[in-house]
């Protein structure tokens, strides 16, 4: 298609992609389309005004108002669209720095879940020998229990919890 404009040339569209640029650019056309709403809106005003100003011999209380608004829903429209416009302006604005953050933190997010990967691969093994030495500590604690305390004459025994329905039945409990 020879006669079909270039639109993908990288010098159209790498100046908008810096944010400051993104954020002038936006902020730009936020404002033309506000001064548009408002100049619509003063247009609506006025048109109003005259519109329903124009009594016909034999009209009734609220005849110039339905003929008004016939012409008015167009003008209310435009208003409308220019305020939606100018959301979306600041809607962009917003959304493209959002995506230039959640880019500038992708490296980082990847090599973490790359980590965490590596971790799980080697997951089991290393479960395996943290198990042995947490299991090696715990014993090591309990064959060497510090004395605390020894336990008073005059406190009664209190005999050990039982470990099973045997234990019980032999303590005749």
């Amino acid at each position: 298609m020879p006669n079909s404009p270039d639109i993908n040339r990288p010098e159209q569209y790498e100046r908008l992609l810096a944010l400051s640029a993104m954020t002038t650019w936006t902020a730009a056309r936020q404002q033309e389309h506000a001064a548009d709403a408002d100049a619509y809106a003063a247009a609506l005003a006025a048109l109003q005004s005259g519109l329903r100003s124009q009594h016909v011999e034999g009209d009734g209380r609220w005849s110039a108002t339905r003929r008004a608004r016939k012409v008015e829903k167009h003008l209310r429209k435009a208003v409308k669209a220019s305020r939606t416009q100018e959301r979306a302006m600041e809607a962009l604005r917003t959304t493209y720095a959002d995506h230039v953050r959640y880019v500038a933190a992708l490296p980082g997010q990847r090599e973490e879940r790359r980590r965490a990967k590596e971790a799980k691969k080697a997951g089991p093994r290393q479960s395996v020998a943290t198990a042995a030495a947490k299991s090696l500590h715990k014993t090591a604690a309990a064959s060497v229990a510090p004395a605390t305390e020894t336990p008073a004459a005059d406190a009664p025994a209190v005999p050990a919890p039982a470990r099973g329905i045997n234990e019980l039945w032999k303590r005749g409990a």
